[in-house]
């Protein structure tokens, strides 16, 4: 790797592949970053490091490379813009926009932990416990792999996260395009006391786009995928963007997502896939979406579930899940590319979204939006961090949306009883209401529809739920003033603002 910066563990640099598009012809092309350019000797033996570790900067460096060039040339890295700060223990989540979030970490120091101290320092004076990390990173950022060289990373308008997220942290994309974080345990075994300790509570995290007051809401969205064949079609109504129906239809994509299987700050299996697409404006301002098979190559986007999210203007529709494959393990059948009719558009045609719609802020800076983000300590602590990911994987998790507003209060605790011990849903009167801005970390919250979500909401402030079933929880016992506990109507007020 050049420069000599380790990317493997202990040093753990943030590694994900770049989205796969019609533009780069599903060429595959793997970005790390940070990790640490720290002397092979000090890494020491399985004993301990020869070095105190939590002393040496992480590094800024990040680099491209693509295994499999398509002209033939010898693959070799690429230097890209560094991050905004050295980072040990980064993970990258890719969004449904295609831009990349950086999570967790350290400014200094490598995963792991000593319970021997290390050569130079004796375990009992070891600064920062068993940890081999210090200066954690609560700042995430954002990388747009398709912005101009040094403009490719921003972090303005987010807050920091007051948990530290070091060794055994954990992030994943959740199905309405929002980032679950938990977990860190820097220490041989749980330690609550640790200088970082033992950690059960959860975050989420919500990108930019959430300052959209409407969302994509499509409909004819498929259940299972093969790899060529006949193209689909979807359908995207006019009360899903503002303005102009051919610059909606010009601006709109359709990606596969799969979060994979995360730990150790990794996720391995993650993958962004853009299928190719037209689109027919209709005179009603409805864009009818014309969308191929996956690429007829399994190894491309192997078999299995997956999300598909319909973007305007770098807006996401809520994740709807699907099959790519036969769902069977095994060699998988193939056909021809799929062909697609040429684009059709009507000039008159707009939209009716109500409000800014998708032309709210894409990016960290804020622009179209607030430029201040806002976070909130997770309520309630999430036992079995892995296990509620598993949970995430297997579409179990609901709850509320990123616009339902919450309430600071007085009373603000993270004691909080299970669902068996809290009393009968009761509505709490709103005082000092604001609503969630951009960038923000806010309290992970259930509702009691835990089995699926509305595919087609058009607005953030929805909750995820069965569109089948009938449920009180809309209709008599809804509170957009808070978040909310499985089973019962009783916000979750948010924490006050922390720095580092």
């Amino acid at each position: 790797m050049p420069g000599g910066i380790a990317r493997v563990y202990p040093a753990s640099g943030a590694t994900a592949m770049l989205p796969l598009t019609p533009t780069n012809n599903y060429t595959p092309t793997i970005i790390f970053c940070g990790g640490s350019n720290m002397p092979e000797y000090s890494y020491g033996d399985y004993r301990f490091p020869y070095a105190d570790t939590w002393n040496i900067p992480a590094s800024q460096d990040c680099q491209r490379i693509t295994p499999e060039p398509k002209d033939g040339s010898a693959p070799a890295y690429e230097q890209d813009d560094n991050m905004l700060e050295g980072r040990t223990m980064g993970q990258f989540i890719i969004l449904p926009d295609g831009k990349l979030l950086v999570v967790n970490g350290a400014l200094n120091g490598t995963a792991g932990f000593s319970s021997n101290g290390t050569l130079v320092t004796p375990p009992g004076q070891m600064p920062f416990g068993a940890s081999l990390a210090s200066g954690p990173v609560g700042t995430p950022a954002i990388y747009d792999p398709t912005a101009p060289r040094g403009s490719r990373w921003s972090n303005k308008g987010f807050n920091s996260s007051p948990i530290p997220r070091l060794y055994h942290s954990s992030a994943i994309l959740l199905p309405d395009a929002s980032v679950l974080i938990a977990g860190s345990n820097p220490n041989l075994d749980v330690n609550t006391s640790a200088f970082f300790p033992t950690t059960y509570e959860a975050e989420i995290f919500y990108p930019p786009y959430f300052s959209a007051t409407t969302r994509p809401a499509p409909t004819g969205m498929p259940k299972t995928l093969t790899y060529g064949g006949n193209p689909f079609n979807i359908t995207i109504p006019a009360t899903s963007y503002v303005g102009s129906s051919n610059d909606a239809a010009d601006a709109t994509t359709v990606v596969l997502m799969r979060g994979g299987f995360t730990t150790h700050a990794m996720n391995m299996g993650q993958r962004h896939l853009q299928l190719n697409s037209t689109s027919t404006v209709n005179d009603d301002g409805f864009i009818t979406l014309h969308v191929a098979q996956v690429p007829p190559n399994p190894n491309i986007f192997q078999p299995g579930p997956a999300f598909i999210f319909v973007n305007i203007r770098g807006i996401p529709s809520n994740g709807s899940y699907l099959i790519v494959g036969s769902g069977q393990v095994g060699t998988q059948p193939t056909y021809p590319a799929s062909i697609l009719p040429a684009n059709v558009r009507v000039a008159s045609a707009t939209g009716s979204a109500s409000g800014p719609s998708t032309t709210g802020a894409n990016d960290a800076t804020g622009a179209g939006g607030t430029n201040k983000s806002s976070l909130g300590l997770i309520i309630g602590l999430v036992a079995g961090g892995l296990t509620l990911v598993g949970a995430i994987i297997g579409v179990r998790l609901a709850r509320r949306r990123a616009s339902a507003r919450f309430v600071h209060s007085s009373s603000y605790s993270t004691e909080l009883p299970g669902p068996d011990k809290l009393s009968a849903p009761t509505r709490i009167v709103s005082q000092e209401v604001r609503l969630p801005e951009l960038g923000s970390f806010t309290p992970l919250a259930l509702n009691p529809e835990s089995d699926a979500w509305i595919l087609n909401a058009v607005h953030f402030a929805e909750p995820y739920t069965d569109g089948s079933r009938t449920s009180s929880y809309h209709t008599t016992h809804s509170n957009s003033s808070g978040f909310f506990f499985p089973e019962a109507d009783r916000p979750v007020h948010a924490g006050p603002q922390y720095r580092y």
